[in-house]
């Protein structure tokens, strides 16, 4: 019996770039596992790897960069493993097809009670990046205060969960009104609108609460917002560009405030962790998912046949797509 696949074969539009293919059935060799896909998170990333902007992957490929399964078949010497176990896959692995044969230890199991499918779907890539973005860069204690632009973005939601359940309280930049209640039901501490973000009153109110971490997924003149709210010898840790601009921030930030600002990899927090602790992490975030204190919010899910209408859709922004896009490779 074969499956499908969507293999990207050079970089381009992706209407050209990508296609349909069919696959023999597979079975696994003694340490493999045969994981059906159940659902796959679809990011920007996607739609900038198949044009060649970021070529995150090399050509052809399965793309894809996280996703949820089942076990289908398990190899021989496989252990911790059986077949109906829900799992993530590692990030970067090509997740965009109906089936997978992967090694069975780079697999992360799912705790039971489970989420929805498109829920565990999408907090690989951008759950990885929020825990590191407050774990990793400045030194937090309880009732420790932080600032993120693009709050509304699922980066800035699950940080907006993680740092309450870690006890640090959020103060969260939107630019509609209208998301303001989402994220106080989510856990935000404060949310204020970008139009009132520089205005007298705001900033003094802002600089009360001795703001030391700034999270910049902007870039632009965000970025020197957010060196204008926080503290002195405070760090700015950009990790987007939502106005592909470079961040700016000025000499008075620099020298007078003695601001810092470095940009970050989610890759980078990979690399200082072993692969049993990030395998951890991400039990973790599992669990914290089932448990519907990480939620990300859904624009539209498509199968697999109309892959090019979910390329479409992630090129969307604001209300356009107002969410995230799930590919769901077997419905």
């Amino acid at each position: 019996m074969n499956y499908l696949s969507l293999k990207l074969t050079h970089y381009g539009p992706p209407e050209d770039s990508l296609k349909l293919i069919e696959c023999p059935e597979e079975s696994p060799s003694p340490e493999e596992a045969i994981v059906h896909i159940d659902a796959v998170g679809m990011h920007i990333a996607d739609s900038l790897t198949a044009r060649g902007t970021e070529a995150l992957k090399p050509v052809p490929c399965i793309p894809g960069f996280e996703g949820v399964g089942t076990i289908k078949k398990v190899g021989a010497k496989v252990l911790g493993l059986k077949e109906g176990d829900k799992v993530l896959l590692p990030m970067g692995t090509g997740a965009m097809t109906q089936q997978l044969k992967i090694t069975a230890s780079s697999l992360t199991k799912v705790p039971e009670p489970y989420a929805p499918d498109e829920q565990l779907a999408l907090i690989t890539v951008n759950g990885f990046t929020a825990y590191f973005l407050l774990r990793d860069y400045l030194p937090l204690k309880e009732g420790d205060w932080v600032i993120q632009n693009a709050a509304n973005s699922n980066v800035g939601r699950y940080l907006i969960a993680l740092a309450k359940k870690e006890g640090f309280r959020t103060l969260n930049i939107v630019r509609r009104k209208s998301l303001i209640p989402e994220l106080i039901e989510l856990g935000a501490t404060e949310v204020i609108l970008d139009s009132e973000h520089m205005n007298e009153e705001t900033l003094e109110k802002i600089h009360s609460k001795n703001i030391r971490l700034g999270i910049d997924a902007v870039a632009g003149e965000a970025t020197e917002k957010l060196a204008n709210s926080i503290s002195e010898e405070g760090l700015i840790v950009n990790y987007g560009t939502v106005t592909k601009e470079m961040c700016q921030i000025s000499f008075w930030s620099l020298f007078r405030k003695k601001i810092t600002l470095k940009g970050m990899s989610t890759l980078n927090g990979f690399e200082s962790r072993t692969e049993e602790r990030v395998k951890e992490i991400h039990q973790n975030l599992a669990v914290l998912a089932n448990q519907s204190l990480l939620q990300t919010k859904i624009a539209a899910k498509y199968g697999i046949e109309d892959y090019l209408k979910a390329y479409n859709h992630i090129d969307k922004t604001g209300t356009d797509r107002d969410g995230k896009i799930v590919l769901l490779p077997n419905s």
